[in-house]
């Protein structure tokens, strides 16, 4: 959780709080039994903590860290207060997922990047019986979570984006039919936080 409530994008040096750990803790306990084959991972010091949490009761899994998966980059609002950046995307008049703030990404350009790593997963590992952790960043897995309910995320609303958002820690289950289709099975199931 960002506590602070600072726009922090694709910043790598930032580290779970105590909450955070409790809670990726009780995500572990969740998924202890679940099998998981291979982990991908953004690069973000964060979600590598999250992961190697999580990863305590799978220690046979491969780990893979990627930028590819980092949170969208917000530009010249890095580190600057969360309000600031609505405000700025309020004031422009863009659809919500085109605003692109000077030196940053749009969410569409984001949320691209992570739905063409996971294509090239889904290429590589279809027809196989691997389950695949990815542990990422909420904005940008919104993106790829409405894409893989077949919305199109470049003409769908702000409120769209808020249902396809999910809490910390959340599970949320992409399940990939025989011809490499996704199917979004399960969304931001936090029953282990309770």
């Amino acid at each position: 959780m960002n506590v602070a409530g600072l726009s922090q994008g694709p910043v790598t040096k930032s580290h779970l709080t105590e909450r955070g750990r409790e809670q990726s803790a009780k995500l572990a306990e969740k998924l202890r039994d679940t099998k998981i084959d291979l982990a991908f991972i953004s690069s973000a010091d964060r979600t590598r903590q999250t992961a190697e949490i999580i990863l305590t009761y799978h220690p046979d899994a491969k780990i893979n860290f990627s930028s590819q998966l980092l949170e969208k980059n917000p530009g010249k609002f890095a580190g600057r207060p969360t309000h600031e950046l609505r405000e700025a995307w309020r004031a422009s008049d863009l659809p919500f997922g085109e605003f692109q703030p000077e030196g940053g990404e749009s969410w569409y350009q984001a949320g691209r990047r992570v739905v063409d790593f996971i294509e090239k997963l889904i290429k590589k590992y279809k027809g196989s019986d691997s389950t695949i952790l990815i542990v990422g960043h909420g904005g940008v897995l919104t993106y790829l979570f409405m894409w893989s309910d077949k919305f199109d995320p470049r003409t769908d609303s702000k409120e769209k984006y808020d249902h396809y958002h999910v809490d910390n820690t959340a599970v949320s289950v992409i399940e990939v039919d025989h011809n490499g289709q996704p199917i979004l099975a399960s969304i931001n199931d936090t029953s282990h936080l309770d």
